[in-house]
């Protein structure tokens, strides 16, 4: 029996793909410490994000709900104030919270701005009341830049400059904050350490790309590298190039993992510290001809999640179980011993993690519900990741405009590397009715009612409206 509830700990990354890690499987990836970080704890194998882009991802994250309730609908929406988040439910537990690094929930430069400045470095600034009920905050909105960061504290509008390399500026100001202030509480802390990279921005040389520390840098060579299957002939020398940036950057976010996780082992906390390491959604990097995010691919959706807590989370378990992004909030709060708030969606996953129940998801459902205020285009889809199948559906125009990324189904398990499009085929219409079905059945148990393209499509099918509702 703990003498006091566990300390929290969330570790996020931003474009970290599942396959991107060592103890996933990736070849090319050099990452010890989050190996060391599995190998202690429990991998979630089938974690999915929700919403696979920055902003609506971390509403739904916070939040424990579906981004058409949390009030972000789209990418540049601001995380209304009047939101109950993980923050203010630890804190009403007894919990001192802080927040270092990237937010990206109160976006507020212009979209000339956005377009002609995207990786100056100077969106630092965020109100306190769109902090999300955090209480300790050395953050900023969005940055893109890893040589020229600001970052705003407390309550003035004066921008603070990082030093040096972001990820590792933001793990020194996370290691000063929690030997300073968090370690001299006489209460448990939930403390965030959000990085932006692996996300693409500019580097010291101001050109565009995937900038590392040259140390990093100088540990992986373009035609090294192995691609994955699914990237095709004439795109693989340019998805080297870009994979040996990525993988510098996912070197260097492990080597900061590992200075927080032998900080913790230093100061005697690694026993009573939950640490949840994680990301908001993951990277194309050439497969399918593809780069970034936003598709329902598996590079895109599939996101790694690892949680350590010695004592409760099981050691080196690979837990085989659908999970969301907006399950993290109420799994974290089920094994800190926090109730959370009722309008929460998410389900708290502690005791299947731990082996004493059941998995509880038949699916995680996957939303994009318009057009992104960065004018990104218009794909609205809705999907499924099922344990075994992918279904994703969006209106006739998007799909035809974008294509045909949005209109898919794989069997993940016979087609790993999703090369097979079974969607529309004869083959597998009894499949795709039955995937139709639970995807209707997923958007109701949400609490949205059916978009359009949806019940079009229910009625392509010839299925009732019982059926789907």
């Amino acid at each position: 029996m703990r003498e006091q509830r566990p300390n929290l700990l969330w570790i996020m990354t931003d474009h970290l793909r599942h396959q991107a890690l060592g103890c996933n499987g990736d070849p090319n990836a050099r990452t010890p410490n989050l190996d060391r970080l599995a190998a202690q704890g429990t991998v979630c194998e089938l974690a999915f994000s929700h919403y696979p882009v920055c902003t609506p991802f971390r509403a739904g994250l916070l939040t424990g709900q579906y981004n058409h309730i949390n009030g972000v609908r789209v990418h540049g929406d601001l995380l209304p104030p009047d939101r109950r988040t993980i923050a203010h439910a630890f804190r009403r537990a007894g919990y001192r919270t802080s927040y270092v690094g990237k937010w990206h929930l109160a976006s507020t430069n212009g979209l000339p701005s956005w377009q002609t400045h995207w990786c100056s470095g100077d969106d630092y600034w965020v109100h306190p009341y769109l902090r999300g009920g955090f209480e300790d905050w050395f953050a900023f909105d969005l940055s893109n830049n890893y040589y020229n960061t600001y970052y705003s504290t407390g309550e003035s509008v004066e921008p603070v400059r990082l030093e040096g390399y972001q990820t590792d500026s933001l793990t020194d100001l996370s290691l000063k904050y929690l030997s300073e202030t968090a370690v001299q509480l006489r209460q448990p802390w939930f403390h965030v350490l959000s990085f932006e990279s692996p996300h693409p921005g500019m580097g010291a040389d101001g050109k565009s790309g995937y900038p590392a520390p040259p140390a990093f840098q100088a540990m992986f060579r373009p035609h090294d590298l192995v691609p994955r299957e699914n990237v095709p002939d004439d795109v693989v020398d340019d998805a080297r190039a870009k994979a040996a940036g990525y993988y510098a950057m996912v070197a260097n976010i492990d080597h900061n993992v590992g200075r927080i996780l032998n900080w913790l082992d230093d100061n005697g906390l690694a026993e009573n510290t939950l640490v949840v390491f994680f990301a908001d959604h993951g990277e194309m990097l050439g497969s399918h001809g593809l780069y970034d995010k936003i598709v329902p691919y598996e590079e895109s959706i599939h996101i790694p999640l690892i949680l350590r807590l010695p004592g409760s989370v099981p050691a080196g378990k690979r837990y085989e179980g659908l999970v969301s992004g907006i399950d993290i909030f109420p799994t974290c709060a089920g094994f800190c011993g926090v109730p959370v708030f009722p309008e929460v969606q998410g389900i708290d996953q502690s005791l299947s993690v731990c082996g004493s129940r059941g998995h509880p998801r038949s699916e995680v459902l996957i939303q994009w519900l318009g057009k992104s205020r960065y004018n990104w285009g218009d794909h609205p889809y809705r999907a499924i990741r099922t344990n075994h199948y992918t279904y994703c559906l969006s209106s006739e125009a998007t799909n035809q405009s974008h294509g045909g990324h949005f209109r898919v189904l794989f069997d993940n398990a016979a087609d790993p590397l999703q090369m097979n499009n079974l969607f529309g085929k004869c083959e597998a219409s009894q499949l795709q009715r039955s995937l139709h079905v639970q995807l209707c059945h997923a958007i109701r148990e949400s609490g949205e009612e059916l978009p359009a393209f949806v019940t079009e499509a229910s009625d392509m099918f010839g299925l009732p409206p019982a059926l789907c509702s």
